[in-house]
């Protein structure tokens, strides 16, 4: 009679624990962990270092997110741009000299990463601006981090 309670008592807690459901939460996580993992791989392959410093967050319908960076003349600057399968396409652009400067600014496409290279001819403030083109599902979820390599 004590296994059989003790069974019963088991069942009925486990019915009370939020079990994931494939291709919910977990899957969205794995999907940013997946993407800066491939591209670490890409650029660390061409001489860049980073420290694994990855900023991630989720992003509202429409919004833009800023990022302010210093760079160094004569250093090499990959910066890498990602959004997870819940997020349709970003927008990412780059700018120096109090947003005078574009040094880039391309698309990049939902579950895909993008890197882009910046050798900047000035020391000083540069913005990173990251903007949606609104959520596909629930919330959004993006990604970005940068290496350098010092001028040789």
């Amino acid at each position: 009679m004590k296994k059989f309670t003790a069974f019963t008592l088991l069942a009925l807690l486990l019915s009370f624990v939020d079990v994931a459901v494939p291709g919910e939460w977990a899957e969205r996580i794995t999907d940013v962990d997946y993407l800066f993992g491939e591209s670490r791989k890409e650029i660390l392959a061409e001489g860049f270092y980073t420290n694994g410093d990855i900023s991630s967050d989720y992003l509202d319908v429409n919004p833009n997110v800023y990022a302010t960076f210093t760079l160094y003349r004569g250093n090499s600057y990959a910066f890498v741009i990602g959004g997870a399968n819940n997020l349709n396409d970003l927008r990412a652009s780059f700018y120096g000299n109090n947003f005078v400067d574009n040094l880039f600014s391309a698309e990049v496409e939902k579950n895909n990463y993008r890197i882009f290279y910046v050798t900047p001819r000035y020391n000083g403030t540069y913005y990173l601006k990251i903007q949606s083109f609104g959520e596909a599902d629930a919330d959004g979820e993006f990604m970005y981090y940068y290496g350098f390599k010092q001028g040789e």
